[in-house]
């Protein structure tokens, strides 16, 4: 009963625990969108809308700066 924990039960540990703190962050970031939504969305579909989309982060400069290889519609292109 009293046997010390081997190194599997302490990564399995470890791998709960980083779930568990992933989990907990999402369900706050959802929590903080709600709060805010309740008070400023108009409609329900807005409210909705804006609780599906909180798992987003916005653009940032450099992310504008990016430009594809390729064409998307090598047709259109001609």
């Amino acid at each position: 009963m009293d046997k010390p924990l081997s190194q599997e039960d302490i990564a399995a540990m470890e791998g709960q625990l980083r779930d568990c703190v992933e989990e907990d962050k999402k369900y706050w970031r959802v929590n903080n969108v709600k709060c805010d939504a309740i008070y400023t969305a108009k409609t329900y579909e807005e409210f909705a809308d804006r609780v599906a989309a909180a798992h987003l982060q916005p653009l940032e400069r450099s992310d504008y700066r990016k430009k594809a290889a390729k064409s998307w519609n090598q047709y259109a292109a001609k």
